[in-house]
């Protein structure tokens, strides 16, 4: 399950193995001589079905990995975007700028903000499909907290965990599954790829992947 949960966030393959050993390892009647050998076995499985159950979300997940290392990479820019509210959101990862001094007495290390610092490329992809997809659930918390607030109906909210008083529960999850409802009917993907075109595609690229 955590494998599972993970892969989003770009674990790999070998990442998995850890992960599923780490669970082989607490089961006592699994060989310990062994752990290592099944651990590749099932991340191997794991990944396997990973594409044939979720073949389209795991196509989007390359495609927003690809579209941040084009980005991050060709047109050293860091990846931005809206989300469906009109909220900017821009991804901070960029490569250390920090500048050391040394003297007779001591080393000081401060941020030097007059030096150009370009984008850590890793990370911006990395860190792009996960963040995309917490814009996107943020907005669906918002939306649903707006409409119930007209309502007069209570609501708070920690991440994706929805609550309200127990009288309005069956109200809250009406709307819930409304509002999610209208945000992915939008044509959110074909949105994100005409605003990177628009604002992307004018600039001159750096260099080459």
């Amino acid at each position: 399950k955590q494998t599972v949960m993970t892969t989003v966030y770009g674990v790999t393959k070998y990442g998995a193995k850890l992960q599923i050993a780490r669970q082989l390892k607490d089961i006592d009647s699994f060989p310990f001589a062994r752990v290592d050998e099944g651990a590749k076995y099932l991340a191997d499985k794991t990944f396997d079905s990973l594409n044939e159950m979720f073949e389209s979300s795991q196509k989007i997940q390359a495609w927003l990995t690809e579209c941040a290392n084009v980005i991050s990479g060709m047109y050293k820019k860091n990846v931005e975007w809206q989300t469906p509210l009109g909220l900017p959101v821009m991804q901070p990862y960029s490569k250390k700028s920090d500048r050391v001094i040394q003297s007779a007495f001591d080393t000081a290390t401060f941020r030097d903000f007059s030096r150009v610092v370009k984008p850590n490329v890793l990370k911006q992809r990395n860190g792009f499909p996960p963040n995309f997809v917490h814009s996107l659930d943020s907005t669906h918390m918002m939306l649903t907290a707006l409409y119930l607030w007209d309502r007069g109906c209570t609501f708070a909210s920690v991440h994706d965990c929805y609550w309200t008083h127990a009288a309005t529960v069956a109200e809250m999850n009406a709307e819930c599954r409304r509002q999610f409802i209208n945000l992915h009917s939008q044509p959110i993907l074909e949105n994100l790829s005409e605003s990177f075109m628009e604002k992307f595609l004018s600039l001159p690229v750096e260099c080459e992947i």
